[in-house]
């Protein structure tokens, strides 16, 4: 009588099918990743839509933020330049609204000292990021599904 040896259980993840080997790939997959890559890749849309409206000197104390339930949040590099920016926000949101985007308000924050802000003109260019630290834990659990 043949002995037959019993399946183990797939070292693959039930919420990553097999095959998915890029992060990217991986995080189209997933609802909450997927979630968060929508709402950075908004908020990185309005940017690039009111960019223009904005003086070049205040750009460069300006990053775009957080994108929430119609809520778009701005941070300012000091309190001057969030005082500023504050007379632009009527125009910036009559911008989003006519370009199709469903904004109630945008928040301003101030970054808070001793914080560094990356480069305006650099970080308008890239796609949002994944911080590094997610990105490790997402790469080791893909690596853990192999």
């Amino acid at each position: 009588m043949p002995t037959h040896r019993p399946r183990t259980a797939s070292p693959t993840p039930t919420f990553a099918p097999k095959g998915v080997g890029s992060l990217s790939a991986w995080a189209r997959v997933t609802q909450p990743i997927a979630a968060l890559q929508d709402a950075a890749s908004q908020s990185h849309q309005m940017w690039l839509c009111v960019r223009p409206l904005l003086p070049q000197a205040l750009l460069e104390g300006v990053r775009a933020g957080r994108w929430h339930d119609g809520v778009w949040s701005l941070t300012a590099s000091s309190s001057a330049v969030a005082a500023k920016l504050s007379q632009f926000k009527p125009t910036l949101l009559h911008q989003l609204r006519a370009q199709g985007h469903d904004v109630r308000d945008i928040r301003i924050r101030v970054q808070p000292q001793g914080a560094q802000a990356a480069p305006m003109a650099a970080a308008a260019t890239l796609e949002p990021l994944c911080p590094p630290a997610v990105k490790a834990r997402l790469q080791a659990l893909l690596r853990r599904g192999d």
